[in-house]
């Protein structure tokens, strides 16, 4: 009986770490960075705003969003990218025109999920006026 236990219980470990399989004990988050643009930044409306960071993980990443919101309503973004990968790596760059509702305190945010849903979110705050 003791046999059996320990053979069942090798199997469900050894089918967690089949690729493909949904690798259940993926508990790692992606690791993102951002290069540009740096903190702390004042820019102007309708000035570029470029931004540039990457993201790898340890296995499989599903999807990375680059959002710039109003610091004041962080519900809805005034911008946003949506970038479908099914790779470990990918950088990221953008340009875009700061619009006019981008005025005052604003937030950037780089957010990147991977295949087991572990979500990992960096933030940058910078001002517009």
């Amino acid at each position: 009986m003791k046999h059996i236990l320990l053979i069942a219980l090798t199997c469900s470990i050894l089918s967690c770490s089949k690729p493909g399989a949904g690798n259940c004990s993926d508990k790692t988050k992606p690791t993102l960075t951002i290069i540009a643009p740096v903190t702390s930044e004042v820019y102007r409306t309708g000035d570029p705003l470029c931004f540039k960071g990457n993201v790898i993980d340890d296995q499989a990443l599903k999807n990375v969003q680059l959002k710039l919101f109003r610091a004041s309503d962080m519900n809805k973004p005034v911008i946003q990218y949506d970038y479908p990968v099914c790779d470990r790596f990918l950088i990221v760059e953008e340009r875009t025109i700061i619009p006019a509702a981008l005025n005052g305190n604003c937030v950037l945010q780089f957010e990147a999920t991977d295949r087991n849903n572990n979500r990992a979110v960096s933030v940058l705050n910078f001002s517009s006026n």
